[in-house]
């Protein structure tokens, strides 16, 4: 009994390890930051670019000393493959930009929202486009690999997915304008970038489809991001009831953005089923524990 109860906490325990790691690899970038060496305005771009560039490096510290604690466990095992990535990309970003491009105009129709011509320089736009590349890669660096990994591993798929998708909902709670439909709508964007990268073995795709949602809620359609104010070619004000506009919190905080998401949930997990993940690394791991 004890051995089965360990068999189902080894995840959760390896996920702690994990959070810990990311925080050692943090220190350093949070000492420069208060030796104050350089300083940045706070609502300039770059700011929050080089914060996400930060993060980027702090989480693929954290795999390494994840790897080398867990000799078994490499890049390729936690969904870091070098194979069709670029392609991976582009396929995920156009999903992202047609998945918000189709809540968009599906709210301009129920006169659940209005859009005017936005301002932002060519220089700004591209500026978002890498900010949102990099923000993409941080929080699919940070959410499904390692902590996908071991969950899909060792639980069924459905729970490792779900489990997944509220631990990426629940760190947008403190974001401006949160709603619980917001944080449903956020679970089941987790969900979905679980099930492309454990569909495709690659974590490429929730990469894309992060980035293209993101970008086209922000810049091209000119909503908030969760929460957050960005310039974009258009400008979006809700009007109407808030869960069905999305209010404040932008698209995201609408029940057409949950129909959305859970209609593609549903197709690609009866269409695609996801195959189970290899077991065989830590059925080893276990084995040499249980001898010692």
């Amino acid at each position: 009994m004890g051995e089965k109860i360990f068999y189902y906490l080894h995840p959760v325990f390896r996920l702690i390890l994990f959070v810990v790691f990311i925080f050692l690899c943090i220190l350093p970038f949070g000492l420069i930051a208060q030796l104050n060496f350089f300083s940045l305005p706070k609502d300039f771009v770059g700011t929050d670019m080089i914060y996400e560039v930060g993060m980027v490096l702090a989480v693929l510290g954290a795999l390494l000393m994840t790897f080398k604690t867990f000799p078994t466990l490499d890049f390729r095992s936690v969904f870091l493959a070098k194979e069709n990535m670029a392609s991976g990309f582009l396929k995920g970003s156009l999903i992202g930009i047609l998945l918000i491009g189709l809540c968009g105009v599906a709210l301009w129709l129920s006169g659940n929202v209005v859009f005017a011509v936005g301002k932002i320089s060519l220089i700004l736009f591209f500026a978002y486009l890498l900010y949102f590349v990099i923000v993409g890669l941080f929080e699919e660096l940070m959410f499904r690999t390692l902590p996908l990994f071991v969950f899909a591993e060792r639980y069924p798929i459905i729970l490792a997915i779900v489990l997944n998708g509220l631990l990426f909902g629940a760190v947008h709670m403190a974001n401006p304008g949160f709603t619980w439909l917001a944080m449903l709508n956020i679970t089941l964007a987790g969900i979905l970038f679980a099930v492309y990268t454990l569909q495709k073995r690659n974590l490429s795709w929730a990469v894309g489809i992060h980035f293209g949602w993101n970008f086209a809620q922000g810049i091209l359609l000119g909503y908030k991001v969760s929460g957050t104010d960005t310039p974009g070619v258009l400008v979006a004000k809700p009007i109407g009831n808030t869960y069905l506009s999305g209010g404040v919190f932008g698209i995201e905080g609408s029940v057409v953005c949950t129909a959305v998401l859970a209609i593609l949930i549903v197709y690609l997990m009866v269409r695609y089923p996801i195959a189970p993940v290899e077991e065989a690394v830590f059925e080893t791991e276990l084995k040499e524990e249980t001898d010692i």
